[in-house]
């Protein structure tokens, strides 16, 4: 079995994949943000008494994903708690990861970062890999889940090198638009569902996606996937979303909070709206019976949506329990 949690962190993302191997909780992140002044990600680590973290994901340089990371791993060192592997899609020297960033502190920040890595990789307590496009840099979670990297592909690598403007500059708090090319896009499968993770990435690269992964993609159904960039509109690839395979309910999850670009656009909400087997799910709100309400920042709702799924269909009549009162998402 395999879970799934977005966590409420306002503009930015942090998400938990937790699975049982061999009879032990397992758990990896993808993606750490500090939201008023809280670190949901490092207080889950500590209400669940994980005592080992078997991978980080950092999608892409950007605050918004970035800010909780380096007192989650102080924490981490502090208490013993094992990380295995840190996984990036940065290159590590200093000018390019300053590149990344366009506000001073922001830099510094992500420079401190990586310096805490190195420093951990000397001292052979963590492992630390770029990722991109290679079916080799698969993360196998069990023997039917297994984590797979759809991008960067070396094209868009190479267009963060070149200073390819990014089409459009929707960032918040000292990011450089540019860095979104790095952008990581997870596929999250078994042989009958597969869960697509977007981070910010731009619509050509899922244009790209689409075309060259197209049997990667297609091989199960889609059980739930994140809508890129907040719920941008120009990173909305209408085509690629209408090409999917769709469960009979496929969450669309939106992890927003307050900012100036009206993010999630109304162009985004009412295209999965209008198109059948997609649901929208915001991290900013929950719904409670017919009524939806600002989500708050209590531990009790920052859960605000997840799901568990089993490995494999026991059944062909098996179904799909979805219920947002208690957040849960289940295959029986």
């Amino acid at each position: 079995m395999v879970g799934l949690t977005f966590k409420n962190v306002g503009q930015g993302d942090s998400i938990l994949i937790e699975w049982k191997k061999e009879g032990k909780n397992r758990i990896g992140i993808v993606d750490c943000n500090i939201f008023e002044t809280h670190n949901p990600v490092l207080k889950h680590i500590i209400d669940n008494s994980y005592k080992c973290i078997d991978f980080i994901i950092l999608s892409h340089p950007h605050y918004d994903h970035f800010s909780g990371l380096l007192a989650l791993i102080e924490y981490c060192q502090q208490n013993n708690i094992q990380i295995k592997r840190f996984l990036h899609t940065s290159i590590v020297t200093p000018d390019y990861l300053k590149s990344a960033c366009t506000s001073i502190v922001n830099k510094k920040k992500l420079l401190k970062l990586f310096s805490k890595l190195k420093q951990m990789v000397k001292d052979e307590n963590i492992k630390i890999n770029t990722i991109d496009d290679n079916p080799d840099t698969g993360i196998r979670l069990s023997e039917d889940f297994m984590i797979e990297v759809l991008s960067p592909s070396s094209i868009e690598t190479d267009k963060y090198i070149r200073s390819e403007k990014f089409p459009f500059d929707e960032e918040m708090g000292g990011n450089n638009p540019n860095a979104n090319w790095l952008s990581t896009v997870l596929k999250i499968s078994n042989k009958n569902y597969s869960i697509i993770l977007t981070s910010d990435v731009e619509k050509s690269t899922l244009s790209r996606i689409g075309k060259v992964n197209y049997e990667r993609l297609n091989n199960s159904k889609i059980l739930i996937a994140q809508c890129p960039h907040h719920g941008a509109k120009k990173n909305l690839n209408k085509v690629f979303w209408r090409k999917r395979k769709r469960h009979e309910i496929t969450p669309i999850i939106i992890s927003v909070g307050p900012n100036k670009y009206n993010h999630p656009s109304d162009q985004v909400i009412n295209f999965f709206d209008k198109t059948s087997n997609y649901k929208i799910i915001r991290t900013d709100q929950i719904k409670v019976g017919t009524v939806t309400k600002k989500a708050q920042t209590t531990s009790e709702i920052l859960d605000i949506f997840s799901i568990n799924t089993t490995s494999a269909t026991k059944k062909s009549n098996s179904q799909i329990k979805f219920n947002l009162l208690d957040s849960t998402f289940q295959q029986v």
